[in-house]
């Protein structure tokens, strides 16, 4: 059954290696509801990973509580928590077949014969693994064995399931196909879900929320509609896909509204806000919300203008400042292609501009 997870004021102390304490986790809080697939993605380094470990069992708070279900399980060992982890090395027993690779952990809880039976084959053909119960690992390819992993998982019934970059093995192609295999699967059993990763790709197709780390603390918790449009940082902003950070000023606000100002050209943005007049604030645009005209909006000059297929990827130094922007163009084949050294105007979809502090 799928279990809740709370975390509550988690903080993980390592000591450093010159006797300097060095803080891995501070004053992290998060909440997941039963069947939320939810991922922690930040750069490496950033306390993602000492959290997983740490629901898991593998490492020890050094402040803080973690609750799965109604249960308190910080002095609980791995074994004793309602949890399974798909690692990223597969860790599957290189001497069994696959069949007793998924089994092993019902094996040790000592389940009729029977019942082991069942489980593993149930468990094998919900990741399509069935008629590979006798192979080896060394048999399988690279996504067969992570279907393994998964299975071998998913066999025990936890009411979470932990994911630790389980697809950074893999090739650019198989990933996109595992980490779409990976949400059907978890959509049809309704577990409760934790994946880390570094990918942007898999935290925004996987996720019902993602939770963006930085330095140890949540930088922001949202769906990825919202991390994407609505980044609540500037390191959120440029960290999740490409963005232009535009330094701006307020020039008109309310509480429904605020108007910004960018090299003499206004821009009047419908959100809550609680900025001042005359206060220095950033705007967020993404390159898709971005156009290229011959004239009509911001002043600048094309400094590179790379053709990628599917878009026209361009660089556009600003008038009257040291900013540029980066601009995309989709299906370029129905477009004017501007070349560098180009005189351009760049204009803004008011609707997609997002300010920030």
């Amino acid at each position: 059954m799928a279990a809740k997870v709370v975390i509550k004021d988690l903080k993980k102390v390592y000591p450093g290696h010159d006797g300097t304490p060095v803080t891995a986790v501070s004053g992290v809080n998060i909440d997941i509801e039963p069947g939320e697939f939810v991922t922690l993605l930040g750069p490496s380094g950033c306390g993602k990973t000492t959290i997983l470990r740490m629901i898991a069992g593998f490492e020890i708070p050094t402040a803080g509580d973690i609750y799965i279900g109604e249960e308190r399980v910080n002095s609980l060992t791995p074994d004793k928590r309602d949890t399974a982890m798909v690692f990223q090395s597969y860790a599957l027993f290189p001497h069994l077949n696959i069949f007793d690779n998924v089994a092993y952990g019902l094996k040790i809880k000592n389940l009729p014969k029977a019942e082991i039976e069942e489980k593993v084959q149930r468990i094998l053909a919900l990741v399509g693994l069935t008629g590979m119960e006798k192979r080896a690992p060394n048999q399988l390819s690279g996504g067969q064995q992570q279907r393994v992993a998964l299975a071998r998982a998913l066999v025990m019934e936890p009411g979470v399931l932990l994911f630790d970059e389980p697809l950074s093995n893999l090739d650019a192609k198989l990933r996109v196909y595992m980490r779409s295999e990976i949400h059907k699967i978890q959509r049809s059993i309704g577990i409760t879900s934790i994946y880390v990763t570094h990918d942007q790709s898999e935290a925004m197709s996987l996720s019902d929320r993602i939770i963006i780390m930085n330095n140890g603390k949540i930088e922001q918790i949202g769906t990825p509609h919202e991390v994407y449009a609505q980044p609540a940082t500037a390191f959120v902003a440029d960290f999740i896909g490409t963005a232009n950070i535009i330094p701006a000023v307020v020039s008109a606000a309310d509480n429904e509204s605020v108007t910004v100002e960018i090299l003499g050209h206004r821009y009047v943005k419908t959100m809550k806000n609680d900025f001042a007049v005359g206060e220095a604030c950033k705007v967020i645009t993404r390159p898709e919300s971005m156009t290229l005209e011959n004239d009509g909006g911001l002043k600048g000059k094309v400094t590179s203008s790379v053709f990628m297929g599917e878009s026209q990827d361009y660089v556009v130094a600003l008038e009257g400042s040291e900013k540029t922007v980066f601009v995309k163009k989709y299906n370029p084949n129905s477009a004017t292609v501007f070349e560098p050294g180009a005189e351009v105007s760049v204009s803004v979809d008011v609707d997609s501009l997002h300010v920030i502090r």
